[in-house]
């Protein structure tokens, strides 16, 4: 499940939840990158604030694409958004 940082992340920008059942397939790091992600922050920023390597940022989007079996950063947001 996304960490409550992530889920008021989520609140304070007036956005639904994601559903659970997206969100339970993610690991903790990938929950955070993604709701940074959803927050509008480039791959380089999120590393930045997260303390990762941009590389290992991708690495995540990535594993996070194929759980959710979508195409790529446009997509994420529009789900989790939704």
């Amino acid at each position: 499940m996304l960490k409550a940082s992530a889920t008021k992340a989520f609140r304070r920008k007036g956005q639904s939840f994601p559903p659970a059942a997206a969100v339970v397939k993610l690991t903790r790091a990938e929950a955070e990158v993604v709701a940074r992600v959803a927050c509008g922050l480039s791959n380089r920023e999120i590393a930045a604030v997260l303390g990762k390597r941009s590389g290992t940022v991708k690495n995540q989007l990535s594993a996070v694409y194929r759980k959710l079996r979508i195409s790529g950063r446009a997509r994420l947001i529009m789900l989790f958004r939704s």
